[in-house]
């Protein structure tokens, strides 16, 4: 039974083993396989990373210089009246408020001829934000606006003006630089290597998600800095009233109701009487502070629907709407003399200025805009030399 038994049990034990042999070359097939998927994954997972990290930068670079060139735009529209006058300390004030909030290294102002009229710059250690004022000539490189980018550094030049520029704005723009980006790159394909491929996965899907939800922070960046544009470009940085870009607007919606109601409208050019003796005795800090307080006063003495613009330094424009006859505007403006004629307290002062208010009527002067600003401000002058703290019909 031995003897006969003995072929059985070798065969069985042979069959077995082969069996286990076979188990384990499937086993390790299996292994390779997944290696070699998981290997595949890599290599695709990397691809792709370079991919989008070209893709990434691209978009990068262009919405910095799509962004650069609607700042330039905004800032163009924004000094093109103080770059005319010459209205230095203005221009330092719009540079500034471009400058803040914003990934912006130098802004500069130059007039036609090339010659920096304000300058200013953010240092790069500290990003403190200081004023360089330049008194030597620098030439504009091409005649119309040039972009140009060196590694780190994006320059935009906008002129400032129409047909023919009464200037240039230049703005340099600090850019990402792309060994950065690619660095942030690489730890995460190390992560990748160490994970596997399902965790390779998960950390794309999560920096896919950071980078949407960086772009929705930069687009989000991006509407607040347009709406500070918006701010600077039409309303008057001191006193937040609109400036002479928006006064031309509310204006010509004026005249248009004012036609269709048959009713007054009055233009009025106001300009305060007094002011340049505070600026001279208590210094422009305090002029500037009397300045806020007057556009308050004047804003409580009108009506809700009524404008008051200014349009230099302490000249402004109002215009009083929906009046049902003269004597109605003669109620407003003797209540806004009375105002203003009392004392401001400033800085510890006791401040007393007047105003000389010239008045053209939309009925009876004309309906042009200009024509109306012009024979306003001509009444203007009568009422100074009337006396002052008046005011006068053109």
């Amino acid at each position: 039974m031995t003897k006969e038994n003995t072929p059985s049990a070798e065969l069985l034990t042979h069959t077995v083993f082969e069996r286990h042999a076979a188990r384990t070359t499937h086993r390790w097939s299996f292994i390779r396989l997944g290696l070699w998927a998981s290997l595949a994954v890599l290599v695709m997972l990397i691809l792709v990373g370079a991919w989008s990290y070209r893709q990434t930068n691209q978009m990068m670079l262009e919405s910095q210089e799509r962004t650069g060139k609607a700042i330039a735009a905004g800032l163009s529209s924004a000094v093109e009246e103080d770059l005319i006058v010459k209205n230095y300390a203005q221009l330092e004030v719009r540079l500034m408020q471009v400058m803040a909030g914003a990934q912006i290294s130098a802004a500069l102002v130059a007039d036609a001829s090339g010659k920096v009229l304000s300058e200013v710059q953010r240092d790069p250690r500290t990003s403190e934000v200081s004023v360089v004022f330049n008194d030597g000539s620098i030439r504009n490189p091409e005649a119309q606006p040039t972009t140009s980018r060196t590694d780190d550094v994006l320059n935009i030049f906008y002129p400032v003006g129409g047909l023919v520029p009464s200037g240039w704005v230049k703005l340099r723009v600090a850019t990402t630089p792309d060994d950065a980006l690619l660095g942030g790159i690489h730890q995460q394909l190390l992560l990748l290597l160490s994970l596997g491929a399902i965790t390779m996965l998960m950390v794309v899907g999560f920096s896919l998600w950071r980078t949407y939800s960086r772009l929705q922070t930069a687009q989000m960046l991006i509407e607040e800095l347009n709406d500070s544009l918006h701010s600077a470009a039409f309303y008057d940085a001191l006193t937040q009233l609109p400036n002479r870009h928006l006064l031309a607007d509310r204006l010509k919606q004026a005249l248009a109701i004012a036609a269709r109601s048959n009713k007054h409208l009055a233009v009025c050019y106001l300009d305060l009487d007094g002011f340049k003796q505070v600026n001279d005795q208590y210094g422009h800090d305090t002029g500037d502070a009397l300045l806020i307080e007057v556009c308050q006063r004047m804003l409580k003495a009108l009506r809700q629907h009524d404008t008051v613009a200014r349009v230099g330094g302490d000249e402004f424009v109002l215009l009083i709407s929906d009046l049902e006859s003269i004597h109605a505007c003669e109620l407003i403006l003797s209540r806004l003399l009375g105002d203003l004629a009392r004392p401001f307290h400033v800085n510890g002062h006791n401040l007393q200025v007047g105003a000389s208010i010239g008045v053209a009527m939309h009925l009876q002067h004309g309906s042009d805009p200009a024509t109306l600003i012009r024979m306003a401000d001509k009444a203007m002058y009568s009422a100074k030399c009337a006396g002052k703290n008046r005011y006068c019909f053109f």
